[in-house]
């Protein structure tokens, strides 16, 4: 993965001038699908594009309507090299202001003006658990509606695939149920998990209803009676048995097995009538009525499919639709105008040229939506398809993989904002002076995507990657750690009551209950700990006393060691000292080795009676002890060697700070090892009465 591609890279990406330029103006949406022009008359189409209100509903063109003339004085306004010199100032004036405007800017140059709304969508299948592709792409959709004015994030549950669906080409299979059956309650509340909010969905309605495709079917099917009316669509009655020897035929022939349009023929009285009696059939698409409709992508430029459509289905035996049918009459209802999806390994016609092995998901399905959106007489949305995440070896993710579901993360106790980060820090860059991010705005404000997706200018300094983003889980530690050491170091009085339940979610309980697990016997980690504190164990008073006293102890230390640890199991097995009682035998081995100097041990002890040498952060015991013993001829590393001794169990022992150690120790605690040691030197059993 590489952040740093070169401007001359970027710029050769750029298929069409005017078309670069278009992507960086504020915009409502531009058309697409629209005739292939002069530049002159593309640029004044697209311009008439964008001054169309949102707050209308969206027009319904005649079928084959002509573009209006040109207009040459419009055109020498909107000069390209005035246009390109405009949008290179205002990238420099994005870097040089402050954060704050920063953001703001950053929404203007999103591809549409921060006064005009986008409405964007999520619309997952309930055919297994939420994924971390799949939350990348809620997440970018979601930055997209908050970087606008009153726009709207919709959720949308595509359930149309009751069965498992499969048409190699011509033929039409069904097998066993795909959906999961509580793939939808498990979504919601990862999204929710996850700090995603939104707008318009299936458990709180909204003006564009129903958000649950299954309860649509109606909508859909006269959708298609219209297409079926209008002469872009028609009934197919073949079998199986006839495609699979239509297959067959058109293979030994050494020509594409596509479905030869067989039932194209076939009189719309007669394929009413067939339809009456109940014969089987699905519903196809004319594939090559619109020729092979050309694109630009937000993010890869021009796309044009090398081969022309076959007659695609759109409704399926069952009465269901498929994905493009539904997909498309949805998005034009609920006025959807960004669709931002994840990208199948195809051959592509790309900017102009061949390009290979390519991982686009749904890039190679949008010709086919561009052609219904033109046979509905609809502007389609703006599209922009994101690199697909993939596995170290460059393997697709599955939703299906244990190893990638949301859930994981949350039973290993990753914190939510911290997968967000990554998860938008793939495949992009954040700024390098980006805070923490501890909000989804903070994420919105740190990653690039709002300035590369949708800015395809040569001399920007940020990069969205393109094809497979290969995971580096490096990386999320490193942004789990750098959210927790915010939450430690850095207290917001307006997250405080919803961060204070992620630390003793995500760290005091899992801390309290490894704690009891080893001390009791029952964890399996008990032996990643030192020998000598593999036995006869006993928590400090602080974990023994009430839940508030515990979780306030944990979390000093968390905060203690902020930027120091990696996890807490690791921090129990580093510092053991700091949560059970020094074992005995750890203390009689160290002293065997090396007795301590009873004046050191003796400062210490006054100072420990002293009230007036405690404070919060053990500075002033360590002044007590250092004042007692200025007129002594004792080492400094050797008092920090007994002091360790006495807090740790040995001056060898991988410690905090020995001022850190007494702050969190305390002072009873402090007496009582003492006491333990000044025993030991005593040759007693025992421990004294403390």
């Amino acid at each position: 993965m590489s952040f740093s591609a070169g401007s001359s890279r970027l710029a050769r990406s750029i298929a069409c001038p005017i078309c670069s330029l278009l992507a960086a103006l504020p915009r409502r949406g531009r058309c697409l699908a629209a005739p292939r022009a002069e530049p002159r008359a593309a640029l004044r189409h697209h311009s008439r594009a964008r001054m169309s209100s949102l707050g209308e509903a969206r027009s319904e063109r005649p079928l084959g309507a002509e573009a209006e003339k040109d207009d040459p004085k419009a055109s020498r306004k909107s000069g390209l090299g005035s246009g390109l010199e405009r949008l290179r100032n205002k990238t420099k004036a994005l870097k040089q202001t402050d954060a704050p405007s920063r953001h703001a800017s950053t929404r203007t140059i999103l591809g549409q003006s921060s006064d005009l709304p986008i409405r964007a969508r999520f619309a997952p299948s309930p055919t297994g658990y939420l994924h971390l592709g799949s939350l990348r792409t809620a997440l970018f959709n979601n930055l997209a509606v908050s970087a606008s004015n009153g726009g709207a994030f919709v959720l949308r549950i595509e359930d149309t695939d009751q069965v498992r669906t499969s048409e190699s080409r011509c033929i039409l299979t069904s097998e066993q149920s795909r959906l999961v059956g509580d793939a939808e309650e498990h979504l919601i509340k990862d999204l929710e998990w996850a700090g995603l909010s939104w707008d318009e969905g299936p458990d709180r309605g909204g003006p564009h209803g129903p958000y649950r495709q299954s309860e649509r079917l109606d909508v859909y099917k006269d959708h298609v009676q219209r297409l079926v009316d209008n002469g872009h669509a028609y009934r197919c009655f073949c079998s199986s048995e006839q495609l699979e020897s239509q297959k067959r035929e058109l293979h030994d022939a050494g020509k594409p097995t596509v479905y030869p349009g067989t039932c194209r023929s076939v009189d719309p009285s007669e394929s009413d009538a067939r339809a009456a009696q109940g014969e089987p059939h699905v519903v196809r698409f004319k594939g090559d009525a619109f020729g092979r409709p050309k694109f630009r992508d937000a993010i890869y430029g021009s796309f044009q499919k090398k081969d022309p459509e076959e007659d695609f289905i759109v409704m399926k035996t069952d009465g269901f639709p498929t994905y493009h049918l539904a997909n498309v009459v949805d998005d034009h209802l609920m006025r959807i105008t960004h669709v931002i999806r994840g990208e199948a390994r195809l051959h592509l016609a790309f900017t102009g040229r061949e390009v290979s092995d390519c991982f686009q998901e749904w890039l190679i399905s949008t010709p086919k939506h561009l052609a219904l959106y033109q046979a509905f007489g609809w502007e389609p949305p703006t599209f922009a398809h994101l690199g697909l995440l993939v596995h170290s070896d460059g393997t697709k993710l599955s939703k299906r993989n244990d190893s990638v579901n949301i859930s994981k993360y949350q039973d290993q106790g990753v914190f939510p904002m911290a997968l967000l980060a990554w998860l938008a820090n793939l495949g992009s860059s954040f700024k390098s002076d980006a805070k923490t991010p501890r909000t989804v705005d903070d994420v919105a404000d740190a990653v690039s995507l709002f300035v590369a997706a949708w800015i395809m200018a040569a001399d920007l300094t940020f990069k969205f990657t393109r094809g497979g983003i290969k995971l580096n889980l490096g990386k999320l530690e490193h942004f789990h750690n750098k959210y927790r050491d915010a939450l430690l170091g850095n207290h917001i009085p307006a997250l405080a009551e919803k961060e204070a339940k992620l630390m003793d979610h995500h760290l005091t309980q899992p801390m309290l209950r490894e704690l009891e697990a080893i001390t009791s016997g029952s964890s399996v980690d008990s032996d990643k700990l030192p020998k000598a504190w593999q036995t006869d164990l006993e928590l400090v008073p602080a974990l023994q006393a009430n839940q508030k006293q515990a979780k306030k102890y944990i979390h000093n230390i968390f905060a203690s060691r902020q930027g120091g640890f990696q996890s807490p199991s690791s921090l129990i097995q580093q510092h053991p000292y700091l949560f059970w009682r020094v074992p005995g035998g750890l203390y009689q081995s160290s002293l065997a080795a090396s007795a301590p100097d009873e004046r050191i041990l003796d400062a210490l002890n006054l100072a420990i009676e002293r009230e007036d040498c405690w404070d919060t952060q053990g500075v002033k015991v360590m002044e007590c002890i250092r004042d007692r013993l200025q007129n002594e001829d004792i080492d400094h590393v050797m008092m920090h060697n007994v002091l360790r001794l006495v807090g740790a169990g040995g001056q060898d022992v991988v410690s905090q700070s020995t001022s850190r150690m007494l702050m969190l120790l305390g002072r009873d605690e402090w007496r009582h090892r003492l006491d333990v040691v000044k025993t030991l030197l005593r040759g007693c059993d025992e421990p004294g009465e403390s």
